[in-house]
């Protein structure tokens, strides 16, 4: 029974007084009655959370897409919350522990790369020398019965002019003798050492000397320089190939809690614009899309990459030496199936150093990477280069860029045998000064994007994003806090590689980061009906941000609202149908290579904009279907996204294909890097039937 509150009055004698304590019990009673009330629809809403019904009836949450048959597994659990959870887009907070994924997690056995090749000649910054506590290992019990000699080498340019700019060596004709220790003035050196006439060891070391022309260059550049007596900051961006940021949270965790020590901030909603390394970092590094890099500057695969305006030319014309370098060079960013560069493209370029090294003594390859250099792990020799760079540099402007592969580009628990090695590596950046002035950017390009955890509906979202930190020096946080600050709600939003392309040009000129200017831009960012692709990070991004307006493809997309679909629909078969007829007009072309046959739906769903965003696409009526298929031959695993524009019952297959399983020596046959995905050549047919 609903009591009837009394108004409050001044008590004037004993009744007034017994009458207000009686007043205030009914209050209490009446409070409590009415709480009694809320308790069931507090538990009724409490209920709804929990089930996440109510975000399904309030923002339509993306039902989970998954890869594999959906009567074959159930779907996986996700968290209640979202990485991020804006009105333009939703990615959801998955568990990178999660029950589902756990089974394709496992320990990987240690690389054993010392005990064929001991250490016997190290090198510092400067110098070479002898490790002494090596020589029983090579049955030498004096350094005196020990002759060793240096070699240097260089990258030169090839007599023919059809060879491939960027896989010649020169080496110098003698080589130098040295007893226990030697300063060398060159760049790269190769070491041999012999004993009774017979060689018994074979190195390779990288060392960064200052060069006289480009430090007169840098010297030059930034006296005429409109920023050139601003204050500067370096950059060092180190990349790891095919890593997911959950991946990243799984592999690596002191890697992870010596960069949360270092107060970095990390990108929660980095989402890939394309399917593989190259059209991920042709972004961050030019601001252009792979097809916009064909259009400017690189018209087809057999031109070199010269004439491109990559950012290090950015930096190096502001006064910086640059840098740039990445292992596993077979497989290197502009070589693989490309030309390169028929100049060298940066200051500093390890690509001689690392491919020789890898060519003459590297061992232990799995599938597309040496995994050993001579004593140490390949990844281990890639970053005591970058770590001599930024020591060397440590006090001078610089722009670094290196892209790691050897460990972890082609298997998911790979990364875990370098957590020790990049450990050590950002404790000795951080021991060494090297970055007081520096801007250390830590991130990947994608996901790992074949094998039995790709074919689920969090390894779909995985290789869809990478991880990114940023670590910056302590005074940098505190002279541009709002620009700081704007980077980490950033964190929580969608961000691609346009953007990452953007915030380097502001670390060149600090001043479009300083308060006044970061309030001014914010303004005129606010004004534009139409966003542009490319964001800094330093400045706030809309919540508002759809894919399409980031430059993502629906393909990549990890926003969208999904709804799984049952393989045997007569409208998934036709969407099937479609997909093989693309990939085979895509082959077509190409006589080596095998028609492809759909043997099996594996998986569908559709995917369309949320209920507050249809307004932007109700006119098309846009619905785009994301098929997963087996063919013959080759058995491929293929996943692409058919879209139904219901409007003018046009359908057609929108974005890149990927290729979610390996393929091996299947496309051997042909040398263009995108059909190597598609292609399954007749000669390997062939031979397989023969067998």
């Amino acid at each position: 029974m609903l009591l009837q509150m009394v108004p409050l009055r001044p008590s004037t004698n004993k009744c007034d007084s017994a009458n207000e304590l009686r007043d205030k019990n009914e209050r209490k009673v009446t409070t409590f009655h009415r709480w009694l009330l809320w308790i069931p629809l507090v538990l009724f809403g409490t209920l709804l959370y929990i089930l996440d019904f109510g975000g399904e009836l309030r923002y339509h949450i993306p039902l989970p897409h998954t890869i594999v048959s959906v009567s074959d597994k159930p779907l996986p659990n996700m968290k209640s919350g979202f990485v991020v959870d804006t009105v333009g887009c939703r990615i959801p907070d998955l568990d990178p522990f999660d029950p589902v994924i756990r089974e394709f997690i496992h320990k990987e056995t240690p690389l054993k790369c010392h005990e064929k090749h001991p250490l016997l000649v190290d090198s510092n910054h400067t110098s070479l020398f002898i490790v002494k506590s090596a020589l029983p290992s090579f049955n030498i019990s004096d350094v005196e019965q020990l002759d060793c000699c240096y070699q240097p080498f260089w990258r030169s340019k090839p007599k023919n002019v059809d060879d491939y700019f960027d896989n010649k060596i020169t080496f110098a004709d003698n080589c130098t003798s040295f007893k226990e220790s030697v300063s060398i003035p060159e760049e790269f050196v190769k070491v041999s050492c012999s004993m009774d006439s017979q060689n018994i060891y074979t190195n390779y070391h990288a060392f960064i000397p200052l060069k006289t022309e480009v430090e007169k260059r840098c010297k030059e550049a930034r006296e005429n320089s409109s920023t050139g007596q601003r204050e500067r900051v370096s950059v060092l961006l180190v990349g790891m190939d095919a890593v997911s940021r959950l991946n990243f949270h799984r592999q690596l965790p002191r890697t992870l809690k010596i960069l949360q020590n270092m107060k970095s901030i990390e990108l929660l909603g980095y989402n890939k614009v394309a399917d593989n390394t190259f059209p991920n970092l042709v972004p961050v590094l030019s601001g252009l899309s792979e097809k916009e890099l064909k259009d400017v500057c690189w018209p087809n695969n057999n031109a070199v990459f010269d004439e491109c305006n990559w950012v290090w030319k950015n930096f190096s014309a502001a006064g910086y030496r640059t840098a740039f370098g990445e292992d596993a060079t077979s497989i290197g960013l502009f070589t693989y199936v490309k030309r390169g560069f028929k100049k060298q493209p940066t200051d500093y370029y390890s690509r001689p150093y690392l491919m020789q090294s890898e060519d003459d003594i590297g061992f232990d390859k799995k599938l597309n990477a040496k995994l050993c250099i001579g004593s140490q792990m390949s990844l281990s020799v890639f970053l005591q280069y970058i770590s001599k760079l930024a020591i060397t540099m440590a006090s001078k402007d610089f722009f670094g860029f290196f892209w790691g592969t050897s460990l972890t580009h082609d298997f998911l628990n790979f990364p875990s045998l370098g957590d020790g090695t990049y450990e050590q590596f950002l404790y000795n950046l951080i021991e060494t000064g090297s970055l007081n002035r520096t801007v250390l950017i830590f991130m990947s390009d994608h996901g790992i994007r074949w094998g039995s955890i790709r074919e689920t509906y969090q390894g779909r979202l995985e290789e869809r994003l990478p991880f990114v930190f940023f670590i910056f020096p302590e005074w940098f946080r505190n002279k541009y806090p709002t620009a700081t600050a704007n980077l980490r709600r950033n964190t929580q939003r969608l961000t691609t590689p346009f953007d990452m392309y953007e915030t380097l040009l502001d670390i060149l000129n600090l001043g479009q980061i300083e308060q006044e200017s970061i309030q001014r831009r914010s303004r005129e960012l606010g004004k534009y009906k139409q966003k542009p692709r490319g964001i800094s990070l330093f400045l706030p991004m809309h919540k508002s941000r759809t894919c399409s307006e980031a430059g993502i493809e629906p393909h990549w997309c990890t926003c969208q609202q999904s709804k799984v679909l049952p393989v045997g629909d007569a409208i998934i078969k036709n969407m099937s149908l479609i997909l093989v007829d693309h990939l085979n007009s895509l082959l077509k072309p190409y006589g080596v290579c095998s028609q492809l046959q759909v043997t099996e739906i594996r998986s569908a769903s559709v995917q369309f904009p949320r209920e507050h965003l249809y307004n932007k696409t109700k006119d098309q009526g846009l619905k785009d279907y994301v098929i997963v298929i087996r063919t013959a031959p080759g058995g491929a695993l293929f996943e692409g996204t058919v879209r139904h524009c219901i409007g003018n019952s046009s359908v057609q297959v929108t974005g890149s294909v990927s290729r979610i399983n390996s393929y091996g020596n299947q496309s051997s046959c042909v040398a263009d890097f995108h059909m190597k995905l598609y292609c399954y050549c007749k000669s390997y047919l062939n031979m397989r039937t023969k067998l």
